[in-house]
């Protein structure tokens, strides 16, 4: 297996999450790499993009916490570029959250409804059900893996 077919599969996973698929090759980069710095220009040769697409794509990634920098201590003004594992388990705290505040949203949904659509209202309730399965299991494995 290539590292290029890594990478692709990468772009492919995070194109399905609703990302550019370069966010998902330059993550596949730091992921499937020993190394743990990376230069701007190392990350557009690995990833065989324009340097303003990888700009725009470093500068989503930094915003959401996966990758940050450092200035280079060698080369004044050069940022060397890292995945943000601190960040990473914020990004996850965040979309536990949001997951939270949406499970509350279907409660308070429930309670609004008549009985006229039993359906729609047993499918809220098996979401509802779901999600707390879901939510546990989420919490119990961040406390044990990011704590």
């Amino acid at each position: 297996m290539s590292n290029e077919s890594i990478l692709d599969r990468f772009a492919e996973a995070y194109r399905i999450d609703g990302f550019p698929p370069l966010a998902g090759k330059i993550m596949g980069i730091f992921y499937s790499s020993d190394i743990k710095y990376f230069s701007f220009s190392d990350l557009v040769k690995l990833s065989k993009a324009t340097k303003g697409s990888v700009s725009k794509t470093l500068t989503l990634l930094i915003g959401l916490n996966r990758v940050a920098f450092i200035n280079s201590k060698e080369r004044k003004g050069k940022r060397l570029f890292y995945l943000d594992t601190k960040g990473t388990r914020l990004f996850l705290e965040l979309i536990i959250n949001n997951y939270k505040k949406q499970d509350l949203l279907l409660k308070e949904c429930l309670n609004l409804r008549s009985d006229e659509n039993l359906e729609m209202n047993k499918f809220i309730k098996d979401s509802l059900d779901f999600n707390a399965d879901v939510l546990n299991l989420l919490d119990e494995k961040m406390n044990k893996y990011f704590n």
